[in-house]
């Protein structure tokens, strides 16, 4: 992926109850489980029938880190993958700085050296807001994220931006993927009644 992607959203349902949508991605490493680590990065609420809402995917991706339940946070910097990122402490304080490669080429890792009680969280953004996190780094662990060009879309009664998916009110546990490898606009509708459920669907993409 190398520009940012369109994304327009259009309500094609017949729902009536005002659900939530919103549009999350994945780590793609083989211990994630998105319903308890899965974070809701967009949420698209108040679409009625027929009316729709756009958004950018943008190409970056930043890291930082945070501690104390999030109190403390480090500065956010862009990152590359294939590049490691590391928390440790300086004569200033606790800090996040780029240093060397990751275990992995595909992958971006975030390192603990700093001796924090309660340890820290790492989280990747887009577009400054919170796209997906790794809770309770220890001293001298790692977080390790392994990200594809893809967007997974569901429906929810409760749900905000930045909210874990586990503490969010889901209307499903099925989820719309969404591949755009190659896309640089991408129309999707939200399609569908009570009666015979609802579906997520590429109209058109470029």
């Amino acid at each position: 992926m190398s520009t940012n992607i369109q994304i327009n959203y259009t309500n094609k349902s017949m729902n009536k109850d005002l659900p939530t949508v919103f549009v999350f991605t994945k780590n793609e490493t083989p211990t994630f489980d998105v319903l308890k680590e899965g974070v809701a990065w967009r949420t698209i609420p108040n679409i009625g029938r027929g009316s729709s809402s756009s958004f950018v995917f943008p190409v970056i991706t930043e890291v930082g880190a945070t501690w104390k339940d999030g109190m403390n946070k480090t500065q956010v910097l862009a990152s590359n993958i294939g590049k490691r990122y590391t928390v440790s402490q300086d004569e200033t304080g606790i800090v996040l700085k780029e240093n060397g490669n990751a275990s992995d080429t595909k992958s971006i890792d975030v390192n603990n050296d700093a001796n924090i009680p309660g340890g820290m969280s790492a989280s990747l953004y887009k577009d400054g807001k919170l796209m997906i996190t790794k809770k309770i780094v220890g001293y001298g662990q790692k977080a390790t994220f392994v990200l594809k060009p893809k967007l997974y879309w569901g429906i929810a009664s409760e749900i905000e931006e930045s909210q874990l998916l586990n503490s969010a009110v889901l209307n499903t546990d099925h989820f719309f993927e969404l591949d755009l490898e190659g896309a640089s606009e991408v129309n999707i509708s939200l399609n569908g009644n009570a009666e015979d459920g609802y579906t997520f669907k590429v109209d058109s993409q470029k």
